[in-house]
């Protein structure tokens, strides 16, 4: 990523839309003015942006009336009591807010980095069943290693690869075939089993193809987009379908839709065992044999050899041994 501040050439992650950045004003941008403009526009707010940037209000206005002028875009306008962003703004944000995680990572170089005293950011991506199983011991573990670490933790990121590239997270993800720029390492391996109520016809017994196609199914689908899981093509090679009637977003949504009917649902063993004995249900064998779930640790490529970025997966990895699931 080119990043002159003078005399030549912004990020090209600037150079969107219509030649924001005019070639004749290039010579006077720099970097101060990426940080007002990252600043401002992620506020909407010309006084918070000012504590941001610790200046005066006065001087973030005068910031924002030069980068009006650059960009040729009003970029911030009044809507009622409040400032929102124009559409050249919104399309802004992302790259400006690039330009500052690399240039931060640029001063960064050389420099170690010692968790027990750094005031940071910690982004971590994953799905509610795994949160759950891995958080309480994850933020013990940060608790006592980097105490200064600020942890954000997201249960649906449809995005994943612009989440990671942005926020130098992690994500604790199944699969990420469908990711560029991507890396990734394994984590642990979760059997999927049948869960039911505990009275259920089927929690006693051999469950055949033909009775766990006789009910009604719960789906978990993260954007609930879906209608068919991983088990419904393995249904039809051997001439069964099954009849999905309710479909969740979470594992966690799952649970009560089985508890409270004769519904069967398909879940992640870890998960299920975590919460049966509470709930009164059931796990069973699957009628038909599936993979586990393969879970990965994920991360943008562009954080590969940064020592803080090495730490936290580090971290993650610790986190799943000491609950057992590696």
């Amino acid at each position: 990523m080119a990043l002159k501040l003078r005399g030549g050439t912004l990020s090209r992650n600037l150079m969107v839309g219509r030649g924001i950045v005019h070639a004749v004003k290039l010579s006077a941008f720099d970097l101060n003015h990426v940080r007002a403009l990252h600043h401002l526009l992620e506020e909407a707010h010309v006084t918070r942006a000012a504590k941001k940037l610790g200046i005066t209000p006065a001087a973030a206005s005068n910031a924002l009336h030069r980068l009006r002028v650059d960009f040729d875009d009003p970029l911030l306008v009044r809507n009622g009591r409040s400032l929102v962003r124009t559409q050249r703004a919104e399309a802004l944000r992302a790259p400006a807010k690039e330009v500052m995680l690399a240039a931060g990572r640029l001063f960064d170089q050389g420099r170690p980095f010692d968790p027990a005293t750094a005031t940071w950011d910690l982004y971590v991506t994953t799905s509610d069943r795994v949160a759950e199983l891995l958080l309480p011991t994850l933020d013990r573990l940060l608790a006592a290693r980097a105490p200064g670490a600020l942890l954000t933790l997201r249960t649906q990121t449809p995005d994943l690869g612009a989440f990671l590239r942005e926020h130098g997270g992690v994500a604790i993800v199944p699969d990420i075939a469908k990711e560029r720029d991507l890396r990734s390492q394994r984590l642990f391996a979760d059997e999927l089993v049948c869960v039911m109520r505990g009275a259920h016809p089927l929690a006693t017994g051999r469950i055949s193809l033909k009775r766990f196609t006789e009910w009604e199914h719960v789906l978990v689908a993260p954007l609930a987009q879906s209608r068919r899981g991983g088990i419904d093509a393995l249904l039809e090679k051997e001439g069964f379908s099954r009849r999905v009637t309710r479909v969740v977003t979470t594992f966690s949504l799952a649970l009560p839709l089985v508890q409270g009917s004769d519904r069967l649902v398909v879940l992640p063993r870890s998960f299920a065992s975590a919460h049966a004995k509470a709930l009164g249900l059931v796990l069973r064998p699957l009628p038909v044999p599936m993979p586990p779930i393969e879970m990965l640790l994920a991360w943008h490529l562009g954080h590969e050899g940064d020592p803080k970025h090495a730490w936290v997966r580090a971290l993650v990895q610790d986190a799943v041994r000491a609950v057992g699931l590696a």
